[in-house]
């Protein structure tokens, strides 16, 4: 009987140290981005085929390093789950980073720029797209640390036709 006290209060223990040691890696606060952070899809030429190319903005207040860039390829879907960032030079993990001569190169506000994508890299490409989901992101200092940040606010859906 004594046997078994011991061993619910060692478990009892351990799992508190445990929940106490991965409540560390929680964050606390979430990190967002300012108000005015805003990204805009100025045009889409699609061939419905080889090559997307959108010309975009950054219509906010704030510089903005990147995107991401989901699409569907059929319109009931609610939600775009199709990851656009690998068919385009820039694109990684998700996300299409702005890129200049030393690294992450952000857009400054009011500039536009064209990027394309190149559908025919790879021929498992899943159909013709029906739609685009763009949402900014940026990198903000934070406690002495540049963390990467989603701008969730700023999220813009397109349908997306042949031209």
């Amino acid at each position: 009987m004594i046997g078994y006290v011991l061993l619910i209060t060692v478990v009892v223990i351990m799992g508190a140290i445990v929940y106490a040691w991965l409540k560390t890696y929680v964050p606390k606060d979430l990190s967002e981005c300012p108000d005015g952070t805003s990204i805009s899809l100025k045009d889409i030429q699609y061939d419905c085929a080889n090559t997307l190319s959108l010309t975009l903005k950054n219509n906010g207040r704030f510089n903005i390093s990147g995107y991401f860039i989901y699409a569907t390829n059929n319109s009931l879907d609610e939600l775009a789950t199709i990851d656009l960032s690998p068919y385009n030079p820039n694109g990684e993990n998700g996300v299409i980073i702005f890129q200049g001569p030393f690294g992450v190169a952000p857009k400054e506000p009011g500039r536009e720029w064209i990027d394309t994508f190149n559908l025919s890299i790879t021929p498992s490409f899943p159909g013709q797209i029906y739609s685009i989901e763009i949402m900014a992101m940026r990198y903000q200092s934070e406690d002495n640390k540049k963390r990467f940040v989603s701008c969730s606010k700023s999220k813009i859906k397109q349908e997306v036709s042949c031209s």
